[in-house]
């Protein structure tokens, strides 16, 4: 049996030589490795790597008239069956109009953002620490907007200030009184080292029942979001409450050119969609999922350089991934916010903006305009259900709306669809590939074949489908 350190010597020879498909797969089986003896940070590392070089491509069919079998399960509160809703962090947005003042906090205007965007949002977040009232006029302003308020409500003192107090008591009589739907984040990103009240999973985990009993006794309008960090990842399972005290579960990470503002530690080529992948594993099965905070940074402190087009990108890749690789991501909040001006000292490193760009605010407005992103929570909605194409499949004949989703090794790469040996159309670079069949009656092979940069062949996926 090859050593981890024998599989990437030969998986870094692979990618000399641009065998990438095999090279992918040694790094995975490194990091297997890795997970069996416990080693969750070296076998992330590997992952990354593995993820780096690999290629995929997979087919979907639109299909108005077919019902996920999540209209036939129990839901959590406010997840919508089917779709994902659109939320947002507004508050430092200085394009969005004079700004709504309460509770000595400003808050962005979300009607704006919808205008400049196209579509109007679902949720805005805002935060407030432990121990600050209730935002009773903010929650009231947005539940006259059909917006549902979210509260990234973060006891930074420490876990010492959580106890069944007037204080908890009366924030949850508020909340009641506000008879409207109210997302709650406590304490979130616990797995970090960054926060107060992370330290103690135990602890932690009792201070989060007491706060969901207390407001859940009071209401059964709060909607309680336990949410971590994307890293560190080995502790996360050890500050999960329980199902019973969960409603969703949420995680926060973002794209950026640099990590930790390292020149040293480029985060260009990464897919931000595989951020999700072991929270979404671990827990989606159990709980919707929240995407709770989401940013693509279009200028690095490191170089200064614009990459409004590769912000625009990294949007595209995550919410076009969100209906076919993830769909149980209902809500996913837009971290619209340029932390260069406004992030903490020493934390000023990257623009997160999304309106202070035309290339960041068209990428945007692209990725969110299907019905598949929604702009309430209302459970008649019925979004176009996506539906992977790996079988053969019967549709009445005419016009038929198929995509494909695609990753690649190479940055820039092409996609070429044939229906029965003949080229469609090209499609937009970016997200996923939309393109509608005209079907005669009949058996029809559709194609999807992904090339590199240089046109040579990185992955193919194929469907029959038979028009009746």
């Amino acid at each position: 049996m090859q050593s981890a350190a024998e599989l990437r010597r030969l998986a870094d020879a692979l990618v000399a030589k641009g065998r990438y498909r095999e090279a992918a797969e040694m790094y995975r089986r490194e990091a297997a490795i890795y997970r069996k003896n416990g080693d969750v940070n070296g076998a992330k590392v590997e992952e990354m790597k593995a993820a780096r070089w690999t290629s995929d491509i997979r087919l979907y069919a639109h299909l108005p008239d077919y019902r996920p079998a999540s209209y036939r399960t129990a839901l959590s509160k406010l997840e919508p069956p089917y779709g994902c809703a659109l939320g947002a962090f507004l508050d430092r947005d200085e394009r969005l109009g004079q700004p709504f003042r309460a509770n000595d906090q400003r808050h962005g205007d979300p009607t704006k953002f919808g205008e400049l965007t196209g579509k109007k949002l679902a949720s805005v977040f805002c935060y407030l620490s432990y121990g600050r009232r209730f935002p009773r006029e903010w929650v009231e302003w947005l539940k006259e907007r059909n917006i549902v308020p979210h509260i990234a409500w973060e006891p930074n003192s420490g876990l010492g200030s959580v106890r069944e107090d007037a204080y908890l008591r009366q924030f949850a009589r508020d909340l009641a009184a506000a008879d409207w739907p109210v997302i709650v984040r406590f304490a979130s990103e616990m797995n970090g080292d960054w926060t107060a009240y992370g330290r103690d999973p135990a602890a932690y985990k009792d201070a989060w029942r007491l706060v969901h009993r207390v407001l859940n006794d009071a209401t059964d309008k709060a909607v309680m979001v336990w949410c971590v960090n994307v890293i560190p990842e080995k502790p996360i399972p050890s500050f999960y409450p329980g199902d019973e005290h969960v409603d969703w579960v949420g995680i926060n990470f973002y794209a950026v050119p640099y990590h930790d503002n390292d020149i040293n530690r480029p985060g260009l080529w990464e897919n931000p969609a595989d951020n999700l992948d072991f929270v979404y594993r671990t827990y989606a099965s159990k709980k919707p999922i929240m995407i709770c905070e989401f940013g693509a940074s279009h200028l690095s402190r490191v170089d200064g350089k614009d990459r409004s087009a590769w912000a625009a990108n990294k949007i595209n890749e995550l919410y076009s991934s969100l209906p076919r690789l993830y769909p149980r991501v209902k809500l996913i909040d837009i971290f619209d916010n340029d932390n260069l001006t406004y992030a903490m000292p020493g934390r000023q490193l990257n623009n997160y903006s999304v309106t202070d760009s035309e290339t960041v605010l068209r990428g945007y407005s692209r990725a969110v305009g299907t019905d598949y992103f929604l702009s309430d929570f209302e459970p008649y909605r019925r979004p176009t259900p996506v539906v992977p194409l790996i079988k053969a499949l019967s549709v009445p004949r005419g016009i038929l709306r198929v995509s494909s989703w695609s990753r690649c090794y190479s940055e820039r790469y092409a996609v070429v669809h044939t229906l029965d040996g003949k080229n469609l159309p090209p499609m937009t670079d970016s997200g996923a590939r939309e393109v509608e069949l005209g079907l005669s009656p009949g058996p029809h092979r559709l194609t999807a074949t992904l090339l590199d940069d240089r046109g040579r062949l990185a992955a193919r996926a194929e469907a029959r489908i038979i028009a009746t």
